[in-house]
């Protein structure tokens, strides 16, 4: 009796011992997994993983780098990407983003239209738990856990400052503006603005509304000749719309190359393939160049490091560089590289 007795107590000893290992060993297991920073395998990280991506406008070249940058890497990861096309309209985007959270994905990527009205999208993710990341155009509320943008102050003052030089610093000049809602064009036009007030007394701005859009753009450049015959030159916020610049310019025959009497001096903002192309064969000056494959990467890595439990910088921001003559062929440039990759 007095060893069945030890017997017992020796097996419920064995048995307590063993369970606690076990508990401690989950408890191990699942604080390595919660807890920030701490690096776990592909397996159980990025490798697999879902994320929504609700594009800006496929129909803008930059914007179609920018997909491509992201969908190789992407690749690369093992990352599942479910791409949206925004077609640059902020009412449809709205909708994209409530259709990408109901189909609960791991992550979701957003590169807004419109920060403002985006909102609703991104607090619906936020409701669902779903882990929010922004390109470009950050939203004034809602959680997102990383925002990748590019210095678009720093860009219109650089444009600000070719431009300027390009047409001895006195005269009428037309902005092109890109949407009202989108902080990025908001940030292009103060930092153009600003600069030719505080540099270039001399130069007048005629600021137009063309919402990114290459015909809009086409059509109020006309009106603006029409009414001034003595514009000087032309800043863009993009390089999509100087397309509908040089048209117009092209309809009142004031396309004169670069360096012939009378040529209207053309900045644009990007550093498009088309761009590159345009100020080679003289019919756009220069470009303030922003790498659609640099942002691309930074977000990825962002998601990439959220899903493998590493720590990572909330934000990032990439800055402009000056695109003319002198350097548009080196192989460097997004928008020439963008043309080996095709």
């Amino acid at each position: 009796m007095i060893k069945k007795d030890s017997a017992m107590k020796n097996g419920f000893t064995c048995r307590a011992f063993l369970n606690a290992g076990l508990a401690l060993g989950i408890m191990l297991f699942t604080g390595a997994i919660g807890v920030p920073g701490v690096a776990v395998s592909a397996e159980s990280g990025a490798r697999g993983k879902m994320v929504g991506y609700v594009t800006f406008g496929l129909q803008f070249e930059y914007q179609v780098a920018m997909v491509e940058g992201i969908k190789q890497k992407a690749a690369a990861a093992g990352l599942v990407l479910n791409i949206v096309d925004g077609k640059g309209d902020p009412n449809l985007q709205v909708t994209e983003v409530l259709d990408a959270v109901s189909k609960v994905p791991d992550a979701l990527l957003i590169n807004p239209v419109d920060a403002k009205l985006v909102v609703a999208g991104v607090k619906h993710a936020n409701q669902a738990n779903i882990p929010v990341f922004i390109m470009e155009n950050a939203p004034p509320a809602g959680k997102y856990l990383g925002v990748v943008y590019f210095d678009n102050e720093a860009g219109g003052a650089m444009g600000a400052d070719a431009l300027a030089k390009l047409i001895g610093e006195k005269g009428t000049v037309l902005e092109t503006r890109g949407s009202l809602g989108s902080d990025a064009a908001e940030a292009r036009h103060k930092g153009f603005n600003d600069r030719i007030k505080e540099k270039y007394p001399n130069i007048v701005v005629k600021p137009l509304n063309t919402e990114w859009v290459a015909d809009t753009a086409y059509k109020m450049v006309l009106d603006a000749f029409t009414a001034n015959p003595d514009i000087k030159g032309v800043f863009s916020h993009n390089d999509e719309m100087v397309r509908g610049v040089v048209s117009a310019l092209r309809q009142i025959g004031k396309l004169i190359p670069v360096g012939k009497p009378g040529h209207v001096a053309v900045v644009g903002l990007d550093g498009t393939p088309l761009a590159l192309d345009r100020i080679r064969e003289g019919t756009q000056d220069a470009s303030v160049g922003q790498d659609p494959y640099a942002m691309g990467g930074a977000i990825l890595d962002k998601i990439i490091a959220h899903f493998e439990g590493k720590p990572f910088d909330e934000k990032s921001v990439t800055e402009p560089s000056l695109i003319t003559k002198e350097n548009v062929d080196d192989p460097k440039l997004w928008g020439n590289a963008s043309k080996k990759k095709k």
